[in-house]
């Protein structure tokens, strides 16, 4: 009796064991998948932000020409032709973002204008979402330490009403790649991605009276 009181005793431990060794592993399971969800989830969200925005209420619908105004280089020490190349590429890539999007470029009368700025500092290791080469990109920096601290270049694109001279729209990008990274397909990159937000010219419906 003793026997079988022991060897009933003893299934049930085993029994007891299996069951939490299960419960654990499904726990275990669970938070990871919650994690991974969370995490994925964060990457969409952050990735599918609007960059940029209006940061002026303005009527937008008459806007049909704009020009391009210049481009700023600040900060750090900039090789001359880097920054002769960077000029030339904002001028020529903005201004083919904005043809592509129904907008007329003109000399003169422009219902906006376009300026950009560039600035090379030194900063800390970027968040994996502002690298141009995407997140995998700030990840593989992140795990040589050489690469926390480095100089890196920022992106602003400002767009004005040409009439009032204010401000209505912008797009900032910090850290898009390191000053030992530069190359025209990353400069090409970030500049179609901080206009990448900007609305196409709304199309005029002729029937329709002018309310102006």
């Amino acid at each position: 009796m003793i026997l079988g009181g022991n060897l009933a005793q003893g299934l049930i431990t085993h029994r007891y064991a299996v069951f939490y060794s299960m419960m654990q592993f499904s726990i275990f399971t669970s938070v990871v998948l919650i994690l991974c969800a969370s995490f994925f989830s964060s990457c969409v969200s952050m990735e599918s932000q609007v960059a940029g925005d209006f940061v002026k209420s303005v009527t937008f619908s008459p806007f049909d020409t704009f020009s391009y105004k210049h481009t700023l280089i600040s900060g750090m020490d900039w090789r001359g032709s880097e920054e002769f190349m960077t000029e030339e590429l904002s001028e020529r890539v903005l201004s083919s973002e904005l043809v592509a999007r129904g907008f007329e470029r003109v000399d003169d009368g422009a219902d906006f204008f376009v300026v950009s700025k560039w600035r090379k500092a030194v900063s800390s290791y970027p968040s994996v979402f502002d690298h141009i080469d995407g997140p995998s990109a700030a990840l593989n920096d992140r795990r040589n330490p050489s690469f926390r601290a480095a100089v890196r270049y920022t992106l602003i694109v400002e767009i004005y009403q040409a009439e009032s001279n204010e401000l209505f729209w912008r797009v900032e990008f910090a850290n898009l790649f390191d000053a030992i990274q530069y190359t025209e397909r990353r400069v090409v990159a970030s500049l179609k991605r901080a206009i990448r937000d900007f609305p196409h010219r709304v199309e005029k419906d002729l029937s329709l009276p002018n309310i102006q």
